[in-house]
């Protein structure tokens, strides 16, 4: 007799043609018991936004991938701590965060070198296909880029970004606004 709970990760897989889709909170319950299904489950539902998370930080693919690796490890270890009893999103978000600041201060930057002094190729800070705004929020204090990063790139409401980053709402507000100024700022320069 096949269990519920297989029954229900199958159908979150599309294996069943059943419509059950187990929330990601019980799929960390369930990961922090052991499930390895719902762990795999966990990783399928947010690999692509991690990813995307993590390249905001260290704007590289190859290390994107490794830092998103790191991240879902560090889930794996940490899931036993997890507290069903609290919205896992904030939890989760949180941990990713940590990781990815924790990857940056290891991280040893690598030599570029400069263009020739008659060499009027351009900007030595730019990066082939990385438009303004991105190597600008990539420049922002982490501070301010991180609300703008958790609100805009994962759609996360104000409310989950305050309880990711154990700050109020209104602190949150004010750390995006002051973000948003300083990137409309350094992109009018640029622009100018």
């Amino acid at each position: 007799m096949v269990s519920l709970r297989a029954a229900a990760l199958r159908a979150a897989r599309g294996d069943g043609g059943g419509a059950v889709r187990l929330p990601p909170i019980e799929l960390a319950r369930l990961a922090g018991g052991g499930d390895r299904e719902a762990f795999e489950e966990l990783v399928r539902g947010y690999q692509r936004r991690v990813y995307g998370f993590a390249y905001q930080y260290v704007r590289d693919a190859g290390e994107a991938q490794d830092v998103t690796q790191e991240i879902f490890v560090h889930l794996y270890r940490n899931l036993r701590r997890y507290d069903a009893a609290r919205p896992f999103e904030p939890w989760f978000w949180r941990l990713a965060t940590n990781v990815c600041l924790n990857y940056v201060r290891r991280r040893v930057p690598e030599p570029r070198e400069l263009p020739d002094s008659g060499d009027a190729g351009g900007d030595p800070a730019d990066l082939p296909g990385e438009s303004a705004l991105a190597r600008a929020l990539g420049e922002l204090d982490r501070a301010y880029r991180l609300p703008l990063i958790l609100h805009y790139h994962l759609d996360m409401s104000l409310q989950q970004v305050a309880q990711t980053m154990g700050l109020s709402v209104a602190a949150v507000k004010s750390r995006m606004h002051r973000g948003r100024a300083v990137l409309r700022r350094t992109l009018s320069e640029e622009a100018g």
